[in-house]
């Protein structure tokens, strides 16, 4: 039985736009090619088919892990012999659809391609109401490791809730301790990342940020200023609070010392870019599910 407050037309439809995306990404994500014109196509053709992006299309190069997208001065191209990380999220009513997947364009990182989304299909092989997240994360890990790869300790997939990216609930990629347990018509990304053999199985964060959200939690509106508000207002009414890109702010120029100021006050969090800490190739595989009660449903 799925969880009656749950729109899952809305969701699959956020599902079926995302596929779309993704599909488009793998056409058109090419070496030489702007990162910056490939956001902006992705996007658009999320708001074409009738979602809203859940979050700035993420490109992540290399040893960038999670967390990239193009500002509106990039200048970067996707390199020669790279490997990149499209990692795309469609709203639709409010109902997320989060998927990932890894282009490589050197055959030497082919089998870690391969080792993510091997991980992903066995992770998914398992999933059923009540099985704790802790397996999810120690089949991820033993996948991973058999290929000969590390998986990145400290990234997990998540719990999806309406306008809510991250709900709670983290599904390790690698073996825990944790209790949770998956429930059944609960929305959830699983997600697993890999490095080769000699890097550090974990991400550091940059201070280079270029994705944000609202933290409505440490607003206090009687607070702020009438620009702050107006500010506010604005993020919340266009971006649902969820994550934006400033790129997505018409005119941003005359607010950008006011968002600044409010990123520094904590009002607006940021999400620092993440990279292998020991600056090693990452590759990422994901899919959305909803829980069923004899298994799962991809809605991705």
């Amino acid at each position: 039985m799925v969880d009656e407050s749950i729109d899952v037309d809305s969701l699959m439809e956020a599902g079926r736009i995302a596929r779309r995306v993704r599909e488009k990404a793998i056409n058109i994500v090419r070496e030489g090619v702007s990162i910056l014109d490939i956001c902006n196509i992705l996007e658009e053709s999320i708001r074409d088919l009738g979602g809203k992006p859940a979050f700035p299309c993420n490109i992540c190069i290399n040893e960038i892990a999670a967390h990239y997208t193009a500002s509106i001065e990039e200048q970067t191209i996707i390199p020669s012999r790279s490997i990149v990380k499209i990692d795309i999220g469609v709203s639709v009513n409010g109902y997320i659809a989060d998927t990932a997947i890894t282009i490589s364009f050197d055959s030497s990182h082919e089998l870690m391609v391969e080792a993510v989304y091997k991980a992903l299909m066995e992770a998914l092989k398992i999933v059923r109401p009540g099985v704790p997240v802790s397996v999810i994360g120690a089949t991820i890990q033993k996948t991973i490791r058999d290929m000969g790869f590390k998986p990145i300790r400290n990234l997990t997939g998540h719990e999806i809730a309406r306008y809510n990216l991250h709900a709670g609930l983290s599904i390790p990629n690698v073996q825990t301790i944790q209790t949770d347990k998956l429930k059944t018509g609960h929305i959830y990304a699983i997600e697993p990342f890999a490095t080769t053999i000699d890097g550090a199985g974990e991400v550091v964060p940059l201070r280079t940020a270029t994705i944000y959200r609202l933290s409505i939690e440490k607003i206090d509106r009687s607070k702020l200023k009438k620009e702050e508000l107006e500010l506010v207002d604005m993020i919340s009414r266009n971006f649902d609070n969820l994550p934006y890109t400033t790129r997505w702010i018409q005119e941003f120029d005359k607010v950008k010392n006011l968002h600044e100021k409010m990123v520094r006050k904590g009002r607006i969090h940021s999400y620092p870019v993440l990279v292998e800490k020991n600056r090693k190739p990452v590759s990422q595989a994901e899919h959305t599910i909803l829980v069923t009660e004899d298994g799962c449903k991809i809605v991705t």
